[in-house]
């Protein structure tokens, strides 16, 4: 019977231990801090306490505990702590905690991203990120660590991620900038190659010495590999080195570091020299690697300024007649970097091909106004429909917004943009007026130099001038007349600038003169009364910048010149008698209004096929007249 009894007394002991450990929920354990020496019961109770925890719902202190645990004892209940860590950290990113987990006694910076302030936060991040990025290059900067050629890599990377937060891509910049400080620490971890040796380079070799002669060390170095050594002279040291089975090059480099000297293989010998000898010797001279950059799209002289000031090089070359650099560089290392940038710098430079039309409208009664552009008007329902122009009028900040219309009044410049075939546009504004194609030039220009296009006419005018002479009692006056020219018209200077996806931001500088009236006045010079024709010139000028997309067309409008003209009709020959002419002509006053307009069409050209593309239908139509025209007359 006590048998039994305790055999029943064992099943419930068993029973709630099972229990236990299934359900430690309700195990009112208490909340314990553990060492590294802590035993099987205290980790038991520490599990007990992150799996309560997790079980209600405090996923960032049920993950510390883990986190704990495994710091611990790493094999403790592996599987069940990996998939309680996984699944919380899953169910802690979906409900939004206040604050992220963190291993007790460690500092960790919290950061709360909200859906609400998702954005603001992720730009507070990103900007504090760069900024302790940027502090980090320049600290290793300052200190010497690593020189402002090897600090290259990790500033170009720095300076995309500065990109990317300004285009609000926050996430980018926060992965770049971490890749900077990475690029940084990868570079501090980076051995050094040494000079290479041959194959004699790898022999392995066993010392076990305590300041040893530098000399007697360099014999046994022989004996053990025979590697031809050659010491210069003055050379003295002491040796404490215990290596086994260390290449040879790695030992010369241990020696020679801890000696302060230098060697170098010259013709299959080994010579041991201070640090001033090997940068004299003849040796090192020729142990520099030559290279002949050929440059292909850039100025080999402005690459060859910019390698100066990146790479401490001695000798670099510019030859002009091949567009071609020559560089000594010191070891392979070196000459690959400088190729790499050599590379970057050398790439096609994007040209804009610039098409210009300027075409001139006589104005009717009913667009006595200037070229209306509203949706309603005849124009854009001959373009169909969408076809509007958009954009603000002088003075205003330049943004298209489709959809949106503008009116091109009297007196102003305005600006609209239309994804319509020129020609077919100007086809449909004959129905406007009449039509004048006054140029179409076709200008191509590098990517952010500047291109000029000018419809200017020369106004001449006399200005009377008189001089007094003096000879003797007898004053003698003489009058001249001096021709003088004004420039009227219309000038433009558009500087492109391509950016990434193809746009092309334009400055646009806009100089309007138009001529009122000749003005009739009337001077003395040397006594006497002078007549001359005066011009009077109004003049605008504007200067806006407008951002279009590769092939979309600008069009500038609002510059209504007003023209007013004396006809005189009369009776052939009798209208010219002196005197009596004015009975046999009439004369009549008219007057005529017009607009100038210019349509500019932006086409990015980066490779040998925009090229093709852009000039292909200019040779077709040459082509044309050549089979239609010339050749039949032969």
């Amino acid at each position: 019977m006590n048998r039994l009894l305790k055999l029943k007394l064992v099943a419930i002991c068993a029973m709630i231990v099972c229990f236990h450990n299934a359900y430690p929920l309700f195990a009112q354990t208490p909340r314990v801090s553990v060492s590294p020496s802590s035993s099987t019961a205290e980790l038991d109770l520490l599990y007990s306490d992150a799996i309560k925890s997790y079980y209600q719902k405090d996923y960032a202190r049920s993950i510390a505990l883990f986190k704990q645990i495994q710091g611990i004892s790493p094999t403790y209940r592996q599987s069940q702590i990996s998939h309680y860590i996984r699944t919380a950290e899953s169910r802690l990113g979906k409900s939004g905690a206040v604050e992220v987990y963190k291993v007790p006694g460690q500092q960790i910076k919290e950061v709360q991203i909200n859906k609400e302030g998702e954005l603001e936060a992720m730009a507070d991040e990103s900007q504090k990120v760069l900024l302790n990025a940027a502090n980090y290059l320049d600290s290793v900067e300052k200190e010497g660590k690593l020189t402002e050629f090897q600090l290259l890599g990790p500033k170009a990377t720095l300076k995309m991620a500065r990109e990317a937060y300004e285009n609000s891509q926050y996430t980018e910049s926060i992965r770049l900038a971490n890749k900077a400080r990475f690029q940084v620490d990868e570079l501090l971890t980076q051995k050094k190659p040494g000079i290479m040796l041959g194959k004699v380079a790898d022999y392995p070799v066993t010392l076990n010495l305590t300041d040893a002669d530098l000399g007697q060390t360099l014999k046994l170095i022989y004996d053990l590999t025979g590697a031809n050594i050659v010491m210069m002279q003055g050379i003295t040291g002491r040796v404490s080195i215990n290596v086994k089975d260390l290449p040879l090059q790695r030992v010369l480099d241990l020696i020679c570091e801890a000696n302060n000297l230098k060697y170098v293989e010259d013709k299959g010998v080994i010579k041991i020299m201070t640090v001033d000898d090997f940068n004299k010797s003849s040796a090192a001279t020729k142990a520099r690697l030559r290279r002949v950059f050929q440059i292909y799209y850039g100025d080999a002289y402005s690459i060859m300024k910019a390698l100066k000031e990146t790479f401490p090089l001695q000798t670099i070359v510019h030859e002009p007649r091949t567009n071609s650099i020559v560089v000594d560089t010191p070891d392979e290392e070196t000459a690959t970097k400088i190729g790499d940038v050599v590379s970057a710098l050398d790439t096609p430079i994007s040209q804009v091909l610039l098409e210009a039309k300027l075409v001139e409208i006589d104005l009717s009664d009913e667009n006595a106004f200037g070229i209306d552009w509203l949706v309603s008007s005849r124009l854009v329902e001959a373009l169909g429909s969408g076809g509007t122009l958009t954009g603000p009028k002088f003075g205003s900040t330049p943004t298209f917004t489709p959809g949106s219309s503008s009116t091109l009044p009297e007196n102003t410049f305005s600006f609209g943009v239309t994804n319509y075939d020129v020609n077919s546009l100007i086809q449909a504004l004959s129905a406007k007026g009449k039509v004048k194609l006054v140029q179409a030039p076709k200008i191509m220009c590098l990517n952010g130099t500047t291109a000029t296009i000018s419809v200017e006419t020369n106004v001449p005018y006399l200005i009377p001038e008189s001089t007094v002479s003096q000879q003797a009692q007898t004053i003698t006056t003489s009058a001249t007349f001096n021709v003088y020219e004004d420039q009227v018209g219309t000038e433009f200077s558009v500087t492109p600038i391509i950016q990434r996806n193809r746009s092309i931001f334009l400055n646009l500088n806009i100089y309007d003169s138009r001529l009122l009236e000749i003005r009739r006045l009337t001077a003395i010079a040397g006594g006497q009364q002078y007549s001359t024709d005066q011009p009077v010139v109004s003049s605008r000028e504007t200067d806006q910048s407008v951002v279009v997309f590769d092939g979309q067309t600008l069009i500038i409008g609002g510059m209504v010149q007003d023209r007013k003209e004396v006809k005189t009709t009369g009776v052939p020959f009798l209208q010219r008698i002196p005197g009596l002419g004015y009975l046999f002509k009439k004369p009549s006053l008219s007057s005529s209004k017009s607009e100038l307009l210019l349509f500019l069409t932006p086409r990015v050209v980066s490779t040998y096929e925009d090229a093709n593309a852009v000039s292909r239908p200019d040779i077709q139509k040459m082509e044309q007249k050549v089979d239609g025209g010339l050749l039949e007359k032969f």
